[in-house]
């Protein structure tokens, strides 16, 4: 047989504001998709200045040989 239900069974989610758990996975795929394509962009933007080449770049393992300057003796001014 079916049982019926007198009225509507209320549940109360933890919230923070207007934020709450549902709300935030819901979110978390868009916001990775996001986080990636701005950290690309800073490193599109950035890679022609040194101070970020010394600092971030050269030390990425397989990938850090691209941005480590080493000229020949016969390029360099005396």
């Amino acid at each position: 047989m079916v049982s019926y239900v007198r009225g509507p069974a209320y549940k109360a989610l933890s919230h923070f504001g207007k934020l709450n758990p549902p709300l935030v996975r819901a979110y978390i795929p868009d916001l990775i998709f996001w986080g990636g394509a701005a950290a690309g962009g800073i490193a599109a933007f950035t890679e022609g200045w040194p101070l970020f080449q010394q600092t971030f770049y050269d030390k990425i393992p397989y990938f850090g040989q691209h941005w480590i300057n080493n000229p020949d003796p016969e390029d360099v001014p005396v």
